[in-house]
């Protein structure tokens, strides 16, 4: 076994027959503990919605081209109406979503945020408009850097869990979730190794 592997993966090689194989061919995937900005996070799970990964890397790169900037920041955006945001290349749903972040960043005190659990964070961020389950997942994965995340809303994550062979093609949503019980506590793990694949 690669000794690069982290704990994480080293115990999901174990744990599960099937993801053992993809993890020993993906070989390590480094998963950050660095906590994200809330707004950036959200302004770049908003971009990924219903668009494939590459799509979605090729405008959050002219936007931050556009605005000189490494990360979003609120300023980039809190003087544009929602039709300038739309003319960076988004939809009018997404500009909507960014807007109506903007409004969420100024009532939350975001040092606080990162210490609510994570029912109270969801029930917060589904308030947004253009905030659904699948964006909350992300946020707690890529902002909050929660290591125990499975999302059913991932149609790339059903795909790979299909094509392996851990669920038949007609589950229903407790099907996939039970199966991601196997990986408790790093659902998250798991989930980056299927993306990988997925995306080779």
């Amino acid at each position: 076994m690669n000794p690069d592997f982290s704990i994480e993966e080293k115990f999901l090689i174990k744990k599960d027959k099937i993801l053992s194989k993809v993890i020993k061919a993906n070989g390590p995937i480094k998963f950050s503990t660095h906590k994200k900005d809330p707004f950036n996070a959200l302004v770049d799970i908003i971009i990924s919605q219903f668009i494939s990964t590459l799509a979605a890397k090729s405008i959050k790169g002219k936007i931050l081209e556009n605005f000189n900037e490494k990360c979003f920041k609120v300023e980039n955006f809190e003087k544009l109406n929602i039709l300038q945001i739309k003319n960076l290349g988004l939809s009018l749903n997404k500009a909507k979503s960014i807007k109506a972040v903007i409004i969420w960043i100024e009532t939350q005190s975001v040092k606080n945020f990162f210490s609510l659990t994570q029912a109270e964070r969801e029930k917060s961020l589904l308030k947004i408009f253009g905030i659904g389950p699948w964006s909350v997942d992300m946020f707690e994965m890529f902002c909050i850097r929660n290591k125990n995340i499975f999302s059913y809303g991932d149609a790339a994550l059903r795909q790979a869990m299909i094509q392996l062979g851990m669920i038949d093609k007609n589950a229903t949503q407790k099907h996939f979730e039970t199966y991601a019980e196997k990986w408790d506590p790093y659902k998250t793990h798991a989930c980056l190794h299927l993306w990988k694949m997925i995306e080779s």
